[in-house]
């Protein structure tokens, strides 16, 4: 890690990790220090707010976006970051209504189990 990933600052995460990364119980301490050392120029560099300056920055930002699988620990680190701190899947027990078209009429759906056609037809004297 020559001259990769030199951050100007170091990074913290209030939101998701309040009490810091290395008492978040997530992350190992050298997980943690990687993360407070270098976490401003990961995010800077998956954000695209910072070009890359080396071939190795390059590379994760090929990670980053599912290009390449991950190798090395900045790596690695950065995408458990991310997987701890994305949003959570929804699973709801409502179903999506029918999908028509444009110029599609409206499908009928009511699941009856009678068609009008074998119905008997009731005479009002019965």
């Amino acid at each position: 890690m020559n001259g990769s990933f030199l951050a100007k600052r170091r990074f913290f995460d209030d939101k998701h990790f309040r009490r810091g990364f290395s008492r978040s119980g997530a992350f190992t301490i050298k997980e943690a220090e990687l993360l407070e050392r270098c976490g401003s120029a990961f995010k800077e560099l998956d954000e695209s707010t910072r070009e890359p300056i080396d071939d190795i920055e390059s590379i994760f930002i090929s990670v980053c976006r599912g290009v390449s699988e991950p190798e090395t620990a900045e790596q690695k680190v950065w995408l458990k970051y991310k997987k701890l701190t994305g949003r959570k899947a929804f699973h709801g027990l409502v179903s999506n209504p029918p999908k028509t078209g444009a110029n599609d009429a409206p499908v009928n759906d009511d699941n009856n189990d009678v068609d009008d056609v074998d119905a008997p037809e009731l005479d009002e004297d019965d």
